[in-house]
């Protein structure tokens, strides 16, 4: 089990961070220095997966998707057709952006599949967790506290009330889910307490084996930032051929704006190759560091993935998109699993 050292809840809130998007131009290379520090300061490897434990599953987050082509873009129809505004194309009708010949990794293929939406239902199947989960925002919130109770591992050199502010709910908190100090005992008991057929280990797992083999076993419980628009920050958490899978927390107020379940999770820019890597392998990568700087993303190749009821998760491959915190998030969390 990892400890959390400052240094790595530093970097917990450096993965917030760096999925919004910087307001001010900087060098070319900033975001990529930026991006190996962050894992640096925390005594790791350059490399996030250097320190995987790799777990064998069977499980196959794209196997049950289907795909069709489109004049002019790529679609799969397992992917959502909710139509967030008139502005925003439906998350199948946005277009595959052609990757320059010169930003494509070399001896690559071209992608096929991009993201598939999961449901707590298909996954927990009769445990009654989908309509809990819909029911109350304070039962979501409670389960954001029973990770932390469960996963969290205190820096025993660090003071109670600095250990305090590292796990609190307003805090992006950086945990291993392969392991649990109480037997993930604390969401064992408050899914009890409402009625959820589930145990806390199941839960845990059954989300991080949608990550498929292999993986790393991290996850990180992405705080919100609160409802303001930002630029995007296109980027990718690794460029390698994994899965990432994404549970959403949406907030407990409604919005019209962004329409109800934008905001939720990562946008994303479907990519016809996978990029070339500019720093060590394993790096982030930003799509501003690439140089000349290919520009911004019309709004036709911008993917908004809507949270609602049957779609709770997102499960994409790190190499066949880009992607960013939402430009106008609405959310209590995100929860990513890799």
């Amino acid at each position: 089990m990892e400890t959390l050292t400052m240094e790595t809840f530093a970097a917990s809130r450096w993965v917030e961070r760096v999925d919004a998007r910087r307001t001010g131009r900087r060098g070319r290379g900033w975001g990529r220095r930026r991006a190996i520090d962050a894992f640096a300061a925390s005594g790791a490897s350059r490399d996030p997966f250097a320190r995987a434990r790799g777990r064998t599953t069977t499980t196959d987050p794209f196997g049950d998707s289907t795909r069709r082509m489109t004049s002019g873009a790529r679609t799969t129809t397992s992917e959502t057709k909710t139509r967030p505004t008139g502005r925003y194309p439906a998350f199948e009708d946005a277009r595959v952006y052609e990757v320059p010949e010169r930003l494509r990794r070399p001896g690559s293929v071209e992608n096929d599949t991009f993201v598939v939406h999961k449901s707590l239902e298909d996954v927990f199947p009769g445990s009654g967790l989908a309509d809990a989960f819909h029911g109350d925002g304070r039962f979501r919130t409670g389960v954001r506290l029973a990770m932390r109770d469960d996963l969290f591992v205190p820096n025993e050199k660090l003071s109670e009330a600095r250990n305090a502010t590292m796990r609190a709910l307003s805090s992006s908190v950086h945990v291993n889910w392969f392991e649990s100090r109480t037997g993930y005992a604390a969401l064992s008991a408050h899914f009890a307490r409402h009625g959820v057929n589930l145990t806390g280990e199941r839960f845990i797992k059954g989300l991080g084996a949608l990550c498929g083999e292999p993986c790393h076993g991290t996850l990180i419980d992405i705080a919100s930032i609160g409802k303001q628009k930002i630029r995007h920050s296109w980027h990718q958490d690794s460029g390698y051929d994994r899965f990432t899978v994404m549970l959403g927390f949406p907030a407990s107020t409604p919005s019209e704006d962004p329409p109800p379940g934008v905001g939720v999770f990562t946008h994303a820019v479907k990519l016809s190759h996978p990029l070339v890597q500019l720093g060590d392998d394993g790096s982030v990568i930003q799509w501003e560091d690439f140089v000349p700087y290919e520009g911004d993303f019309a709004d036709e190749y911008v993917a908004r993935p809507v949270f609602k009821r049957g779609q709770e998760i997102m499960v994409y491959r790190d190499s066949a998109i880009i992607h960013s915190a939402p430009d106008q998030s609405h959310r209590e969390a995100v929860w990513r699993f890799m």
